[in-house]
């Protein structure tokens, strides 16, 4: 039997691997496509804050759909603004008497493999039931998962809106 060197012991592991998970792109793909938006209130500003984080390849898709260039990736001024505004056309806020509430983008930035996209807004004065409806991303993934976390009820709730689940709501007392 001949001694194998390190590069063929490498590349025949990295085959295996590839052949037990399917195929060989499968060792770089991330298992899911969900979205992840946290929702608090700021005690010194007196407003809410969004932050909205969408994985990299993901946020590649959502470009890719739209039909943007290619000089608007994840990352870029163009790509984190295309990628806004596809967020504030579908993530849509209602407070408790049905009026659209709309939160400004105030900036968007690549942290390490997630694009995330800052609004923010007044906090409302109502208290109640306010809604979220989400169809982020529902054109790019049939399985995408949009996971809307409210950080200012105690406990934190936990919202998971998709395709057969497009709105929720969470209560401020």
């Amino acid at each position: 039997m001949s001694r194998l060197t390190r590069r063929q012991w490498l590349a025949r592991g990295g085959a295996a691997m590839g052949v037990a998970l399917g195929t060989p792109s499968a060792l770089f793909a991330h298992r899911a496509h969900v979205t992840l938006t946290e929702l608090s209130a700021s005690a010194d500003s007196g407003r809410w804050e969004f932050v909205h984080s969408i994985h990299y390849h993901d946020a590649l898709a959502l470009l890719a759909k739209l039909g943007a260039k290619s000089d608007a990736q994840p990352g870029t001024a163009a790509g984190n603004a295309r990628i806004a505004l596809a967020i504030e056309r579908d993530l849509r806020w209602f407070a408790p008497d049905g009026t659209t509430l709309k939160p400004a983008t105030v900036g968007a930035e690549l942290v390490g493999d997630n694009v995330v996209v800052y609004q923010e807004m007044l906090r409302p004065p109502a208290r109640g039931d306010f809604t979220i409806e989400s169809r982020l991303m529902h054109e790019v993934f049939a399985d995408q998962t949009n996971n809307v976390s409210v950080e200012f009820t105690k406990p934190f709730t936990l919202l998971r809106l998709s395709r057969q689940r497009t709105r929720a709501a969470f209560t401020v007392a």
